[in-house]
């Protein structure tokens, strides 16, 4: 009895740290996404954009009257000019096997169609794995009250 509660803990215990070490990749690939992300848009760059959201991507910023789809968000890249400095360390949790919501804190500076903000933000995205890589499908940006 001994040896199988032994042999048990042990399919356990390496069971868990591959599922941790899976966490720890997945998180990675993540913050690169993301990041890939922040840069295409600072530089303007609508292809890595396109490959790295899903088609049904929605964008919700503070510059914006209304929510964007990932179309709309590239038709009006030459509008914009924006530098981000994130305030925080981001954190990933994992939602499900293939879902994650990733946030931070900001300040989020630029112009928009020649309106200038410079605002403290809290950024939150929403990834999914999708063929085995993961995209972002959902990215809201929230002012802090001043």
């Amino acid at each position: 009895m001994i040896r199988f509660v032994a042999a048990v803990l042990t399919v356990l215990f390496f069971s868990l740290s591959a599922t941790a070490e899976s966490r720890l990749s997945d998180i990675e690939a993540i913050n690169d996404v993301v990041g890939r992300l922040d840069e295409a848009y600072t530089q303007k760059n609508a292809e890595p954009i396109r490959l790295l959201t899903t088609k049904d991507h929605i964008a919700i910023l503070p510059y914006r009257s209304t929510p964007r789809t990932i179309a709309q968000a590239i038709a009006t890249l030459p509008a914009l000019d924006v530098k981000q400095t994130n305030l925080t360390e981001p954190t990933v949790v994992m939602l499900g096997p293939a879902s994650a919501m990733r946030t931070l804190t900001a300040n989020f500076e630029g112009s928009f169609e020649g309106k200038k903000f410079n605002n403290k933000v809290f950024v939150t995205s929403i990834l999914v794995k999708q063929d085995g890589k993961w995209l972002e499908s959902f990215y809201q940006m929230t002012n802090f009250a001043r």
